[in-house]
C-alpha cells in the first residue's frame, strides 16, 4: 500500500531533516502498517462476538438478554481504560504501553474461551476490553509521532481503515467458527488470542518508540537516578471539559448517534435468528448470519470515504462566504447525515424487523445506508470536537467524548433485547429514531450559538481567543481562494485552519494561549479541583500537561473519523 511516498519524499527535498525524518519511507509504511494491524485487532474483538449471542448463552445456561449485557460491560471497559493508556504514553512513551496491553487481551481472551459461567465470562471480558483499546488509544498517536501534519492524512486514513474493516469481517469470522468448528465460539475466541499474541511479537521485535524526544520518564530516570518512576495521576481530571457547554453538546450528539448504531447492531444476531427459527426467511446456517454485519461495515468505509472530503469543503466554503472560520462550520456536513439519513434508515430498518416486508435483502440495504449516515456525522463531529478546542485541550477533549459515547452504546447493548421485546423492533427503532432528531436540534443549536458558547467558557475559565466575529482584512488571494492573511492571523490566534484535505496549512506559525489564572478559575482547577503550578525540576507532571504530548484518538468501532 502507497501511503504518502512521494509527498513524504517530496517534503523531504524541500525542508531540512527534523523529527519525521528518522524513518525512511519505507519504514513508515512498515509501521504503520504494523499500526493499522493492531488498531484492526480491537474492533475485531468486539464484533466477533455478535453472530454467536445465542449460542453463547445456549453454551453457559444463559440468555440472549444476559449475554447482550456483557457485551455491554466490554464496551465499558473498552472506553474507560484508554482515560489510562492516553496519560501513560504520554509519560512513558507509545511502545511500553503496547507491550504491557497486548499480554493483558491475550490473558483475557484465552480467559474467554474458557468460560463456564457468565460472571467468568464478564470478568475476562473486562481484561479482555482493556488490553485492546489501548491499540486504538495510542495507534493514532503513533502515526502523527512518525508523519508530517501535510503528510499524515493518508496514513490516518489507512488506519482507520484498519478498525473499520475489522468490525466488517469479525462477525462472519465468528460465525464461521461457530458453524464449522467442534469448539465453536471458543475457537473464534482462540483464533483473537493468537492475532494479539502476533502483534505483541510483530510489536516488540519490529515496532521502535515512535514518541518525539525527551520522553518525561527518560527525563527523570535521569534526573532521579532510578529506573523506573511511577507515573501516580488523576484519569478524571479531564471531565472538566464538560464545563464548556459545547463540548457537552456534541458529546450528547455523537453519543446518541452511536447508541442508535448498536441499537442496529447487537440485536442482528437475535432478531435474525428468530426469524431464522421461524423459517420466514429461509436463512438455514448461522453464517449467513455473519454475512449481514458485513454491509454495516462497508457502509462505515464508503461512509468515511465521503464525510471527510465533504466536512472539509463545507469549511473552504465558508471562509470564502465569510472570509474568516468558524470551528461550528465544519458541523453543518453533519445535517443531512443526522437530520435525514441515519433517523430514516434506522427506522425503516426496524420496521422492516419486525414485519418481515420483503425479506432479508431490504434489512440488509437500510443496513448499509444507516452506516453510510453514521460516518457523514461522526466525521465532523470528531474533527469539530478537536477544532474547538485550544491545542493544550484537544487531546483529552477526544478521550472524553469517546469516554461518553461509549457509555452510551453500552446502555445500548443492554437494553435493547429487552425494550424489543416488549414494545417490538420496529417501536424500538421509532424511539431511538426521536432520540436522532433530538441530538439533530442540537446539532442546530450548536452551529447557530456554539462559538458564543464557547468563547464564554474561554474566558470563565481562563482561556482567552480573539473574537472570532472580527475580521481580517484580505490582501493575498490562495490557490484555493483563501485569504492567506486571514489563515496566517488565524493560525497566530491559535486557531487550527483547515482549507484542505491534507491540512497542509496546520504547520503555519502557532502560538497557543497559555491558560491564566482570572480570578481562581483555570481549567486545572476544573479538572482537578486545584491549580496549576510551575512544574520544579525532577516532579512528576500533570495529567494535563502528559496529555498535550499524547493523541488520545479513541476511535470507536464505527467512529474514527
Amino acid at each position: 500500500m502507497e501511503i504518502s511516498g512521494s509527498q513524504a519524499e517530496k517534503g523531504d527535498q524541500q525542508q531540512p531533516p527534523d523529527v519525521y525524518d528518522r524513518f525512511s519511507g519505507r519504514r513508515k509504511k512498515l509501521l504503520t502498517a504494523l499500526i493499522s494491524y493492531n488498531a484492526f485487532i480491537s474492533p475485531f474483538t468486539a464484533s466477533i462476538f455478535l453472530p454467536s449471542v445465542p449460542q453463547i448463552a445456549a453454551d453457559l445456561g444463559s440468555t440472549a438478554t444476559i449475554i447482550s449485557v456483557t457485551i455491554a460491560i466490554f464496551i465499558v471497559s473498552m472506553g474507560t481504560a484508554p482515560l489510562i493508556w492516553s496519560p501513560l504514553s504520554g509519560f512513558y512513551g507509545r511502545r511500553p504501553i503496547y507491550l504491557a496491553s497486548l499480554p493483558i487481551m491475550v490473558v483475557g481472551t484465552i480467559g474467554v474461551a474458557f468460560s463456564r459461567t457468565v460472571p467468568q465470562l464478564i470478568g475476562t471480558r473486562i481484561l479482555q476490553g482493556m488490553g485492546s483499546s489501548s491499540s486504538l488509544a495510542v495507534g493514532a498517536g503513533s502515526i502523527g509521532d512518525i508523519y508530517r501534519p501535510t503528510e499524515r492524512s493518508n496514513a490516518m486514513g489507512w488506519f482507520y481503515s484498519g478498525a473499520l474493516i475489522g468490525s466488517s469481517f469479525a462477525p462472519l469470522i465468528g460465525a464461521a467458527f461457530t458453524q464449522f468448528t467442534s469448539p465453536g465460539w471458543r475457537a473464534a475466541q482462540y483464533f483473537v488470542a493468537g492475532m494479539a499474541a502476533l502483534a505483541m511479537g510483530l510489536t516488540y521485535f519490529v515496532l521502535p518508540e515512535t514518541m518525539h524526544a525527551p520522553i518525561p520518564h527518560d527525563t527523570l530516570k535521569q534526573e532521579r537516578g532510578k529506573k523506573f518512576v511511577p507515573y501516580v495521576f488523576n484519569p478524571l481530571a479531564i471531565l472538566g471539559l464538560f464545563c464548556w457547554p459545547n463540548i457537552c453538546a456534541i458529546t450528547f450528539v455523537s453519543s446518541a448517534t452511536m447508541l442508535m448504531a448498536y441499537i442496529a447492531l447487537v440485536p442482528i444476531s437475535s432478531a435474525i435468528w428468530l426469524i431464522v427459527q421461524g423459517d420466514q426467511y429461509g436463512i438455514t446456517d448461522p453464517i449467513l448470519i455473519g454475512c449481514i454485519f458485513i454491509s454495516s461495515g462497508i457502509g462505515n468505509i464508503v461512509g468515511s470515504r465521503i464525510a471527510g472530503p465533504m466536512a472539509d469543503a463545507t469549511v473552504r466554503k465558508y471562509i470564502k462566504k465569510r472570509g474568516y472560520r468558524r470551528p461550528e462550520d465544519r458541523l453543518r456536513a453533519a445535517v443531512i447525515g443526522l437530520g435525514i439519513v441515519m433517523p430514516v434508515c434506522h427506522l425503516i430498518y426496524g420496521w422492516l424487523l419486525q414485519t418481515s416486508a420483503g425479506g432479508v435483502a431490504p434489512p440488509i440495504v437500510f443496513l448499509f445506508l444507516q452506516n453510510v449516515g453514521l460516518m457523514l456525522i461522526l466525521a465532523p463531529l470528531n474533527t469539530y470536537a478537536v477544532d474547538s478546542m485550544q491545542d493544550r485541550r484537544s487531546a483529552s477533549v477526544i478521550a472524553v467524548n469517546n469516554w461518553v459515547r461509549y457509555l452510551f452504546s453500552a446502555a445500548a447493548s443492554a437494553f435493547v433485547l429487552p425494550m424489543s421485546h416488549a414494545i417490538g423492533w420496529g417501536w424500538t427503532s421509532t424511539v431511538a429514531a426521536a432520540l436522532m432528531w433530538i441530538s439533530f436540534g442540537i446539532l442546530l443549536l450548536t452551529i447557530r450559538y456554539g462559538h458564543h458558547w464557547r468563547e464564554r467558557a474561554n474566558k470563565r475559565y481562563g482561556y482567552d481567543t480573539i473574537s472570532e466575529d472580527e475580521k481580517h482584512p484580505p490582501s493575498i488571494r490562495g490557490e484555493e481562494g483563501v485569504d492567506i492573511d486571514i489563515v496566517k492571523a488565524e493560525a497566530e490566534a491559535g486557531e487550527r485552519v483547515v482549507v484542505d484535505e491534507d491540512d497542509t496549512h496546520t504547520d503555519l506559525p502557532q502560538r497557543p494561549r497559555a491558560p491564566t489564572m482570572r480570578g481562581g478559575k483555570g481549567l486545572e482547577r476544573v479538572a482537578s479541583g486545584k491549580l496549576s503550578r510551575q512544574r520544579s525540576a525532577g516532579s512528576l507532571p500533570d495529567v494535563r500537561e502528559v496529555l498535550h504530548r499524547t493523541a488520545s484518538v479513541t476511535a470507536s468501532v464505527h467512529g474514527g473519523g
